[in-house]
């Protein structure tokens, strides 16, 4: 009886119509990082924007979590700073983009290592709980700004051959502090020989805290035009590579700019009723002008000198004689001299070349150097 008993409970259970409900399994939802930002991203850039891109085939609900770390090489993690520079649970972020990374350069430095890349990591849950696998990554190359610079000359003695010529360079960098920005020099005389430069000291610095003047001296041996090559490398090593061209040029002699009272043109004559002062005010040359320089800010190398003034008198068809004045200036009395006569009072100019003037006696003006630099000037006068 108990067998037939628990077989009729055994078939009649199994005879009865029934299901069996099993819960579909939980996919996980796959992620994508999408860059709304075109173009080469820049060290300093800002509003890099990221969106995150669900797909979850249940179309369930997936939270976010980013983590962006600065690197020097994203592809490898040991390049990167141990934290994170950013994380956020929302579905894009927003942020500037760093130029240096948090991690100081090795024990003790002040100065930071230059961000060079960007690790991306975007981890994605739904809200079942399955979560994203892999997660995804994204490595941001970062582009690095070159230095900026700029070159400049001060040539105090008209860049005359043998004499100084001051070489400034003020120089700066976007994306990373001035001091790790490095300055190399070389100059090269017009047949390409190299030679060295001296460091100028004690310059000024620009208003602007984040760009520096350093200088150099050019002393140059030939003539021609020397090139001067400056080049700005950052810690990364972009370089800016600027020329700078000097020309040298040859200690011309003299000029007369100035003179008073007025030179009539030769067969014409100042007429003199008074004691007249001739006077030659203005000397352009290089190196030895009128008025003498003694200004050491102006002649800092001490290399400026005297213009030589040299004097002489004819009367009437007399030969020309010497005056013992030396000065730019010489004063005539017609009180020393006949009614009538006609002077010729004549003065030559003289640098420390002493480059003779070979014009004719006869010639009123002369220029050595066939050009409208004079060395010579005459005046006529007819004494009254």
């Amino acid at each position: 009886m108990r067998l037939l008993a628990l077989l009729s409970i055994t078939f009649g259970t199994l005879g009865m119509g029934g299901c069996f409900y099993i819960d579909p399994i939980n996919q996980r939802p796959g992620l994508r990082i999408e860059n709304n930002t075109a173009g080469q991203i820049e060290r300093g850039q800002q509003d890099l924007t990221l969106q995150a891109i669900a797909d979850d085939p249940e179309e369930q609900f997936v939270g976010f979590h980013w983590r962006v770390y600065i690197c020097s090489d994203a592809a490898d993690f040991a390049t990167c700073d141990q934290e994170p520079t950013l994380f956020s649970l929302l579905d894009s972020i927003t942020f500037d983009v760093p130029t240096h990374r948090i991690d100081p350069d090795g024990p003790g430095s002040e100065l930071a290592r230059p961000a060079e890349s960007l690790l991306v990591i975007l981890e994605g849950k739904d809200d079942h709980g399955a979560t994203a696998k892999p997660a995804q990554e994204l490595i941001i190359p970062l582009d690095d700004a070159s230095p900026n610079l700029v070159l400049d000359q001060l040539p105090l003695y008209d860049s005359v051959i043998g004499t100084p010529i001051d070489l400034y360079a003020v120089y700066g960098d976007a994306d990373d502090a001035i001091e790790g920005v490095t300055i190399e020099w070389k100059a090269f005389s017009p047949s390409q020989v190299e030679i060295n430069l001296t460091d100028l000291t004690g310059l000024g610095q620009p208003t602007d805290p984040n760009r520096r003047q350093v200088g150099k001296q050019l002393v140059p041996t030939a003539l021609g035009s020397w090139d001067i090559v400056v080049t700005a490398t950052d810690p990364i090593g972009k370089s800016t590579v600027e020329h700078l061209t000097v020309v040298v040029g040859p200690d011309n002699p003299p000029c007369l700019e100035q003179w008073s009272p007025i030179a009539l043109p030769d067969g014409n004559f100042l007429p003199m009723t008074e004691p007249t002062l001739f006077q030659v005010p203005v000397v352009s040359d290089a190196l030895d002008r009128y008025p003498t320089v003694l200004d050491p800010v102006l002649d800092p190398a001490s290399l400026l000198g005297p213009t030589v003034f040299v004097w002489s008198l004819k009367q009437g068809s007399g030969p020309r004689a010497p005056l013992a004045a030396t000065g730019n200036s010489v004063a005539l009395d017609p009180a020393s001299f006949s009614p009538g006569e006609e002077l010729e009072l004549r003065v030559e100019i003289f640098d420390r070349n002493d480059v003779p003037i070979s014009c004719g006696d006869t010639e009123q003006t002369c220029s050595v150097i066939s050009t409208a630099c004079i060395q010579r000037q005459t005046w006529n006068v007819e004494v009254r």
